[in-house]
């Protein structure tokens, strides 16, 4: 009975030892800041920016922390690709600015996006306008082509419809928001050669934070009842993503295979084309970026 008893007192003094040497090595990784790595699936460096656009990167899957190029776009500030240009709508036009603080012309007109070949668009009086380094300003896409394009698909009022955001899928193929007479008015159109493919109407939602995807998708943020992204392809099927209520950013993988979609709280990762979630990392994002 004796040496039972002292068995089982060795075996509860192990386990506590046990418990606590894990207690420890988890705190000790709390405490360096780093979340916990992800599945080894996943590759590239996310950046996520917070409210005040502060930035941090980790590399997946290790999770280690990086320096990113640039923040992600954030609180107005929309960078070009490869970072050397951020632009900002002020009022009723748009500064640019390079990276190293060298102040551009400014371009009447706000909804700043850029292009691949780094030319910033702009939304003026409803017209989309092309900005380069050189040269003036020009009209790439006017309000009365827009109430062409309406016309083609049975628009009623189509006059009264007007281009409020825009992302680039290349040099002439675009995914715009477009809005009718009422605020209550919108949707979702898909230009390529100078037409318009797909048209697909959102009436009594406000729609916000439009993406194209690196391999020609897009996204946007239906904001009632909740904000929720939702993925589209270019033709209009939707193609199903995690569904994250109370959502503040979206982007992909370069690869497009995964999505990230980050809350006030947490970001989750998501495969592309289903609802599965593949990790949730414990901090939430204003902006997000996913890098090679």
């Amino acid at each position: 009975m004796r040496n039972a008893l002292t068995w089982f007192v060795g075996g509860a003094v192990v386990l506590l030892l046990v418990v606590a040497i894990a207690d420890a090595i988890r705190n000790r990784s709390d405490a360096s800041g780093s979340p916990p790595p992800p599945p080894r699936i996943l590759h590239g460096v996310l950046v996520a920016a917070d409210a005040a656009c502060q930035t941090q990167a980790f590399r997946f899957p290790s999770m280690a922390p990086e320096r990113p190029p640039h923040p992600p776009d954030c609180n107005g500030l929309v960078w070009s690709q490869d970072g050397s240009l951020v632009a900002r709508c002020k009022g009723d036009f748009t500064s640019v600015t390079s990276s190293q603080g060298i102040q551009f012309p400014n371009v009447d007109g706000c909804a700043p996006a850029w292009r691949v070949d780094g030319a910033l668009s702009v939304i003026r009086n409803g017209d989309i306008v092309i900005a380069r380094r050189h040269g003036a300003p020009f009209t790439f896409f006017s309000r009365s082509q827009l109430e062409d394009a309406l016309g083609t698909v049975a628009v009623a009022n189509a006059e009264a419809w007007t281009f409020t955001q825009v992302s680039w899928f290349g040099l002439t193929s675009f995914v715009a928001v477009v809005q009718g007479s009422r605020a209550d008015q919108t949707a979702i159109a898909v230009f390529a050669q100078g037409g318009l493919g797909t048209f697909i109407p959102e009436t009594g939602v406000t729609i916000e934070d439009l993406h194209a995807s690196p391999i020609g998708n897009f996204a946007f943020a239906r904001v009632d009842p909740q904000r929720e992204y939702v993925m589209v392809s270019r033709g209009g099927d939707e193609v199903t993503i995690p569904r994250v209520p109370g959502a503040e950013a979206l982007t992909w993988s370069p690869d497009e295979r995964y999505v990230a979609i980050a809350t006030k709280d947490e970001t989750v990762i998501g495969r592309t084309g289903t609802t599965s979630i593949v990790t949730t990392l414990p901090f939430g994002a204003r902006a997000l970026a996913w890098l090679t």
